[in-house]
């Protein structure tokens, strides 16, 4: 029987491991990832760990959390060597990770997923004890989760809510924290930083893996920045600023910008458009158009239906009124394969259950969106199959550049992009992009911005959902404002500033904030 140790009065419970990696190499199927890294990570500090999608830094996180074996090297728990290691060797010795993609049970309630495996019971029926010091954590943490509440209902940023309870439920004196705030408000974002120092200061460990180079700065005592696998440098946060560990991560002092943009949409034929559209999740009355070649974006904040109104196009919402057109035609895609098949594809937040098959590997995963496009007679001619693919992978910067790499074992950036390879290989004439740059480093999102860039110059249509207000607006050529469902305004964002959108999403006034 597995017993809690309950937090007492208000501190979260301390505890104390120093950790030191040493000469720790790792590859994957003969593709290095990890090049004799030597770090150090030391109780009461947050450590942050920054580098390019692919540079190593979750793979770095892995193999501490027990995920992932060594191929070479050492790791020191409190200055004595691991010979044996695992996930669950890892928990008990009281380290924890978070991963950027969430390993919760949906069918299971948030209580149960807290406390799975280590639960009380008594004959089969759960002590009170863990409902007693659920409420403690959550209490202390300001989450206010509903402990009944199923895990599919929630959503990615409530899950994530569930993953940290995990692991403290678990009294771990080592978090490693990868992505946590990817989708996350700025609300939710401080509340958790929040929560991390209060962690620190009792003793505990955070190693926080973060593409968001602001969080890091504001809340890391130490940063280690990787690139290619290699340690760049390691130090204090108090060094750095923001330039400096761009620079380090790339080996170059440019920064992430917006492509230039069209100053007019060369051809205004009409490629898409909805009107008075409304559904049974919570689109009603939306009303917008979209021309060849443009890039229209849709700004609201996080429940105002933007994702909703990218999947009633695409088929996955029921609309119950409204009309839309698709070049001049009127459609009524009724499921996803509907919407495919007049060239209208979606690339959706979730890529690991909604985007991309892991038990196939990068070919099979882009070429399945149009195998008529490599098939003859119904047999796929493989030779044609990979030179499609691997125009892709060159053409996306995919690495490693494989055409039968194993996707599970990407970085996020790397799959990302081949999300993107997978719907670009079925030549669609509309995009629609939910969140398209979420886990992703200021490297791959210039990837990423480039290809958004490209595909609009070659006449493909983008519908642009992003929680970033400054992708939207450095990406887009219109832009709407969604609020309760609904499109209320819209603006053009190279004559409208970020303070305005921001004013009228909030019902608020300018003259308000200067009295």
């Amino acid at each position: 029987m597995n017993k809690n140790k309950e937090p007492e009065n208000n501190s979260i419970v301390s505890g104390s491991s120093n950790i030191r990696v040493e000469n720790i190499s790792k590859s994957f199927f003969g593709t290095e990832v990890l090049n004799n890294i030597n770090l150090d990570f030391n109780s009461g500090e947050i450590h942050g760990l920054v580098g390019q999608n692919g540079a190593g830094k979750s793979t770095l996180g892995k193999i501490i959390g027990g995920h992932y074996t060594l191929s070479s090297g050492n790791i020191y728990l409190n200055d004595k060597k691991i010979t044996k290691w695992s996930s669950k060797l890892a928990l008990d010795n009281g380290i924890a990770m978070i991963h950027q993609e969430l390993a919760l049970v949906p069918g299971m309630t948030v209580y149960e997923n807290i406390f799975l495996g280590i639960e009380e019971n008594k004959l089969g029926v759960l002590n009170k004890k863990n409902y007693e010091l659920f409420n403690k954590l959550d209490r202390k943490i300001g989450f206010n989760l509903d402990p009944n509440e199923k895990i599919y209902n929630l959503r990615i940023a409530d899950q994530q809510k569930v993953e940290i309870l995990r692991a403290l439920a678990r009294n771990a004196k080592v978090i490693i924290m990868d992505e946590p705030t990817s989708s996350l408000t700025n609300d939710e974002v401080k509340k958790l930083h929040s929560l991390m120092v209060k962690l620190k200061n009792s003793g505990y460990l955070i190693i926080y893996v973060s593409h968001f180079l602001d969080a890091i700065l504001e809340v890391c005592d130490k940063v280690s920045i990787l690139r290619d696998g290699n340690l760049i440098r390691s130090g204090e946060i108090k060094l750095e600023n923001k330039s400096s560990i761009v620079e380090a991560m790339l080996g170059t002092k440019q920064e992430v910008a917006f492509p230039k943009k069209r100053i007019n949409i060369d051809n205004k034929n009409t490629v898409l458009n909805l009107k008075d559209i409304k559904t049974l999740n919570g689109v009603n009355n939306v009303n917008l158009n979209i021309y060849k070649g443009e890039v229209v974006g849709l700004l609201g904040l996080v429940g105002s239906g933007r994702t909703e109104i990218l999947r009633s196009i695409f088929g996955l919402d029921k609309i119950i009124d409204g009309r839309i057109d698709f070049f001049d035609q009127k459609i009524n895609p009724s499921k996803p394969e509907d919407a495919i098949k007049q060239g209208i594809v979606m690339i959706p937040e979730d890529r690991r259950k909604q985007g991309l098959v892991f038990t196939q590997n990068t070919r099979s995963n882009i070429s399945i969106t149009d195998l008529k496009k490599v098939s003859k007679n119904q047999i796929i001619k493989s030779q044609k199959e990979s030179l499609l693919v691997k125009e892709l992978i060159e053409l996306l910067d995919i690495k490693p550049n494989q055409i039968d790499g194993k996707i599970s074992f990407y970085s996020g950036g790397n799959q990302q992009k081949v999300l993107f390879a997978k719907w670009i290989f079925s030549s669609p004439k509309l995009i629609l992009l939910d969140e398209p740059t979420r886990g992703i480093d200021i490297g791959a999102k210039r990837k990423i911005y480039e290809l958004i860039n490209n595909l609009s110059k070659k006449g493909v249509s983008i519908l642009l959902v992003s929680s970033e207000l400054e992708e939207v607006m450095g990406l887009a050529d219109r832009a709407y404002l969604v609020k309760n469902g609904k499109t209320i305004n819209e603006i053009i964002p190279n004559e409208t500033s970020i303070d305005d959108v921001l004013f009228e999403l909030f019902d608020a006034k300018k003259e308000l904030i200067n009295e």
